[in-house]
This record gives C-alpha cells, structure tokens and sequence, in this order.
C-alpha cells in the first residue's frame, strides 16, 4: 500500500508541473538585472558528480538568475585550483564556488588577494582549518555532509545486504588509505555494522582498519562470513588492480563501495559470470544521470547493475549560490548574524531499488521545479526577499530530505 501512494503521489506531482508550475518558474526567472560571474571549480568535468552538479547550475540556475557560470577543467593541485582563481577573475567574476578547497588557507589568501569570494559547495574541512579562515570576510563558509551522516550511510549500506543474507563481502575502500576523511568513515561504519551484527573479527579498531592500504581479508569466528577490503581510487590509483586480485582469489554475493562503482561495472559483471552467481552492488555516490541510465538496465541475472545507492543529489549546491549571490550583491548578513564563515550540513538520499532511484532522480532534474528550485533560493537571497537571514538559509539548506523536498514542491 505504501509503494501504492508514493506512485500515486509521484504522478500527482508530475501532473502538478506539467499543469501550472511553468507559470510559477516564468515568475521566478529575473529579468533585465545586472548579470554577475561566478566561478565554479571542479576536480574533474567528466566525473558524472562533477557534471551533475554543473548541469545544476548551467542547467536550471542560469535559466532563473542573472547569472553567468565559468567552470573549471580538471583540477588536481591547489595551485590549479589558484590559477583559476585568478583566472576568472580576469573574466569578471565576483566569486568561486569550489568543489576542491584542498588547501583553503592558502587558497582564501589567493582570494583576498583577488577580492573574490569563496565557499565550498558540498565539501567539508578540519576544524582546525575553518578556525584559520573562519573570520575572513572573503570565505563565505561550507556546506557540506554531515559527518555523522558519512558515518551512518556506510552503517546503513552494510546493515541492508547483512538483511539481504550476505555472506561474502568485498568493500572498495577508495580514498580512505589515501586520507579521505569521507571514505574512511563510510568504511569504518561498514566494518562496524558487520562486527555487530556478522561477528566479523576486526584485528584493531574499525577506524584503523578502514584504512588499510593493501587488500585484506576478514571473516567471523566460524568463517561464514568473510570481508575483503580493497583499497585506493578505481582512477588514477590502484583500485582496479587491487579489484581483479580480489575477484582472483575468492567468490563474492556482495559488493559495497564507499565511492561510485559506475566505473567498474564490467569488471563485475565479468566476475559474476566467472562465478556463475549474481553479486549485490551498492554504492555511497550521487544521484547522477548516469546512475539513472543503470539503474534502468539489467544484468546477466535480471538484476539493476546497482542494487542500492546512497549520496547527493545535484540541487544540493543550490544554498552554495545563494550564499555567493548574497555576498556579491552586497549582502553578508544573509549569510551570517555575527560575521564568521558559517558550517552548513546536508546528509544523503537512499535509494534501495529502480522505482524508488526514478523517483527521487524525478526530484532532483525538474526543469520547472527542482529540490531546490529557483523560487525557494529567493527566499534566502535579500535581493529578492527583504526577510533572507541566516536563520532562514541554514533552515532551507539542512531541509534536504526527500520529505522536506516533496514539501517545498507540493507547496507544504
């Protein structure tokens, strides 16, 4: 019955945009205001959540804001990240939303150097490197996971296939040996789920196994259940060699990735007509188009290529604008009540099947309305509504849920 209503209700929505929400949009849209540059930096264009995120802004925001978007090409240093600093700054623009921020210290100097604003638009950092920015006018803040929510989405991934009768498991690890504080803890909550629950004997703490550099095998006390953690990056690190060793010397009906595994697919489906059995495959990545278009597709064996998907969702870097848009108009105090960087969190979609990923996908693409559409980022920018505070940006930002999106569409 519950699967029954969300169809209904997803169909009910679809009807509400096709019948009077382009009305709604057509308002939202400013027109004949000055147009502002903003520079957007990003690890890699290719990457299919770097290119979710830039459709976002091209997309949708450019089509509703007097705004002109310059985004980066690969970035992998901080002194790229610095050069295209200066070099939008050169076109004109006002601001950088980064997707990096590997060295903010240094960066936020570059940036006062230049007059140019700076937040991150979903990343987090140390304390210790917030409390060395926090209080220059020209870094904004960040928005970006909770890291409790990092933690919890690897506990709810494992806790998931532990309930879909796993037994082997294979955990690519990605960044964590190479010190990714987001893939570590996703791993860590893993590791944690399965001692837990599966009686998985961990040799030292979950924290420290979940960054081990090599691959390694673990299992419970009577070897029902064994874990392999494969580590480092599937692109520009070891990761795909570590995962054929892997599939090499053992047989798996479980698979979880604490990054995407869109990448690798055919090396799995490879694995799984070697063993003649199907491997469960879920991922802590995004909710790309690209996830979309395999979701939508079947294996060998009947199945979507991905079984479970927890992440972001492209709209996510709409209170990133907002926040420059605010301090490039002239507007700090929408953004913060006592002048200090502010720390936005945001946490994860879950997706555990094709109709419930098409669903919330739905949600997040609408050209006419959006998880963050147009309309509720003017409320938040002073421009357009006298009453934007700080109070109210921290409320739309962390309002990210799919209960708090369906709300804003239905109007709520």
């Amino acid at each position: 019955m519950k699967k029954k209503r969300n169809m209904i209700l997803g169909f009910l929505l679809l009807l509400g945009l096709f019948a009077g929400i382009c009305v709604q949009a057509e308002e939202a849209q400013v027109t004949g205001a000055e147009e502002y540059k903003i520079g957007v930096a990003v690890y890699d264009p290719e990457s299919s959540e770097m290119n979710m995120f830039i459709n976002y802004y091209r997309d949708y925001l450019e089509e509703g804001f007097p705004v002109k978007f310059y985004f980066s090409g690969k970035i992998n240093s901080v002194e790229g990240e610095n050069e295209f600093i200066r070099a939008v700054k050169a076109q004109g623009a006002q601001g950088v939303i980064s997707f990096l921020g590997m060295d903010v210290k240094e960066t936020i100097r570059v940036c006062e150097e230049n007059e140019m604003y700076y937040v991150l638009g979903s990343n987090s950092i140390s304390d210790a490197d917030y409390e060395a920015v926090k209080d220059n006018p020209w870094f904004l803040g960040t928005i970006g996971p909770d890291p409790e929510a990092v933690h919890q989405a690897g506990r709810d991934m494992a806790d998931y296939f532990l309930k879909k009768d796993g037994k082997s498991f294979l955990i690519m690890s990605g960044g964590a040996s190479r010190g990714s504080s987001m893939h570590a803890l996703r791993t860590q909550g893993m590791l944690e789920v399965l001692q837990e629950q599966a009686g998985l004997i961990l040799p030292e703490e979950a924290e420290a196994v979940a960054v081990v550099d090599e691959n390694t095998t673990l299992t419970n006390s009577d070897g029902t259940v064994s874990v392999t953690i494969c580590p480092d990056y599937t692109e520009g690190g070891e990761g795909l060699a570590n995962l054929e060793s892997a599939f090499a010397d053992a047989t798996y009906d479980v698979l979880m990735s604490a990054f995407h595994a869109s990448t690798y697919l055919d090396k799995i489906a490879e694995k799984e007509n070697t063993q003649g059995s199907n491997i469960m495959v879920g991922a802590i990545d995004s909710f790309t188009e690209q996830n979309f278009e395999i979701f939508k597709e079947r294996d060998a064996f009947g199945n979507a290529p991905i079984d479970y998907v927890q992440g972001k969702y492209a709209s996510m870097a709409g209170p990133a604008f907002a926040m420059v848009y605010n301090a490039i108009t002239g507007h700090p105090e929408a953004n913060t009540s006592d002048g200090e960087a502010v720390r936005l969190y945001q946490g994860f979609w879950k997706a555990d099947n094709r109709e419930s990923y098409i669903e919330l996908y739905g949600y997040t693409t609408g050209i006419y309305e959006n998880a963050y559409s147009c309309d509720s980022l003017m409320q938040v920018i002073k421009v357009f509504n006298d009453d934007a505070s700080p109070e109210k940006l921290k409320e739309l930002t962390e309002a990210y849920t799919v209960e708090d999106v369906k709300a804003r569409i239905l109007g709520e």
